[in-house]
């Protein structure tokens, strides 16, 4: 009996036939289709954990610190009339309280922000529960509010921080001292 060659390439002659060759190439295409398929489900999850993860509020030695650093950046957003930043920086249940009976929501105080000439920070104290941290303390604003020029000296300020899961960011401020200019 003769051997029958089931296909050839450049003369050569195979004994395997050429539906096998293209089975064991296609089972080779599956094999690193699967691979990447696998990796790419390993990597997936690592790779996006770090923009999307939640962490726990930190829980801070030195809420003063903190608080400090966070209320200087928000009278620095301010002044510097920064909607952007400001729009990154108030949580979306932003509520502002003004002494002289005015407030409103974000969107209403991103509308109408306060002009700032200079500001300086005192007596600065924090607490923080959990997610919260609250801040107390004197500002001496120079600027116009509401159409009105302010300049009433050291005015009391509450603010109040919630973490995010990610950063902190302005929940509520108010101010207690009456628009005098």
């Amino acid at each position: 009996m003769a051997a029958i060659p089931y296909g050839s390439s450049a003369g050569v002659e195979s004994p395997v036939p050429t539906r096998c060759r293209r089975s064991t190439a296609r089972s080779r295409l599956c094999s690193l289709a699967f691979a990447l398929a696998t990796l790419v489900l390993v990597l997936a999850p690592s790779a996006s954990s770090g923009l999307a993860a939640e962490r726990p509020a930190p829980r801070l030695a030195n809420p003063t610190g903190v608080a400090k650093d966070l209320v200087d950046r928000f009278f620095v957003l301010l002044a510097h009339k920064d909607r952007a930043g400001l729009a990154r920086f108030l949580s979306p249940a932003f509520q502002v309280q003004r002494a002289d009976g005015s407030g409103g929501n974000k969107k209403a105080y991103l509308a109408n922000l306060a002009t700032i000439h200079q500001f300086r920070i005192t007596q600065l104290r924090a607490t923080q529960a959990g997610a919260t941290l609250v801040v107390r303390y004197l500002a001496r604003v120079e600027g116009v509010v509401n159409g009105k020029l302010y300049t009433p000296g050291p005015a009391p300020r509450l603010s109040v921080f919630v973490w995010n899961g990610q950063r902190w960011q302005l929940a509520a401020h108010a101010n207690f001292n009456p628009l005098t200019g």
